[in-house]
This record gives structure tokens, sequence and C-alpha cells, in this order.
């Protein structure tokens, strides 16, 4: 008898886990690629939220590691490129995402490189992607 609760114990105490499984799936927003080059030569952002336009990162080698292609029916992309820079250190960030009942408002921050630091003496292009993982229309502030 001893021996059945002492196994039934251990079960019972093996089977319960302290760790917190985080579903992924269901964070609001995903940055899938973030870089100094590869951008846009001019300063500008743009939401991808039909499959038309989405083909275009369907076609692109170090996005379409990340993508599937229905991904469009169930989450919006935005593309958001800082332009030339003529150095490097400069990046973009998500700032604060917010869920309203109607739409999605996003604010992004531009970092730019510390004065003193040693940064690239080149020409960049930094640029990010983004996968909202909702349908609602967004905002970008």
């Amino acid at each position: 008898m001893r021996k059945l609760i002492v196994l039934f114990l251990i079960v019972t105490l093996t089977s319960c886990s302290s760790k917190k499984v985080v579903d992924t799936s269901k964070q609001l927003y995903q940055v899938l690629v973030s870089s100094e080059y590869g951008g846009g030569s001019f300063e500008f952002y743009e939401t991808i939220t039909e499959e038309k336009e989405f083909k275009m990162l369907l076609g692109d080698d170090e996005i379409k590691k990340f993508v599937k292609p229905n991904d469009i029916l169930t989450s919006n992309f935005i593309l958001v490129n800082l332009g030339e820079k003529n150095n490097g250190g400069y990046s973009v960030e998500v700032d604060k995402i917010e869920e309203l009942p109607d739409k999605i408002k996003i604010s992004f921050k531009k970092i730019t490189p510390s004065p003193g630091t040693n940064t690239t003496m080149a020409i960049t292009n930094p640029y990010c992607v983004l996968k909202i993982n909702s349908k609602k229309p967004i905002e970008i502030e």
C-alpha cells in the first residue's frame, strides 16, 4: 500500500509543471526582420494588408522564412524604412503598440548613434518589417 501511495505522489508531483508556457501565436506583433542594410533610399512606411502587396514579402529571401502564404488572411504587415543614412548605428524599433476595439495604434522610435561612438562609415539603409497578428486597421503615430 505504501508503494502505491509513494508512486501516486511521485506521479502527481512530476506531472505538475512550474513553468509557464507562453503561446507566441497570441502576441500582438512580431518583428520579422530589422537591419541596417537593405531598406529604401528614402524614409517611408507601408502597411501591407492585401494579398497583391503581400507577394512582395513572399519574394524576399530574408522575409519568406518567417511568413506563410496564408498569413495575409489573419495578419497585417508593416514595412518601415528610415531612408539613406551616411553612417551606421541607425535603427527603428516599436515604441508603443496598443490594440483598441476598432484599430491598432503603433508608434516607432528612430534610434540614432550616440555621439562619440564608433560607427560604420558607410551608407546604410535601415529598415524593419513587422507582422501584426490582427486584421484591424492600423494607425501609425
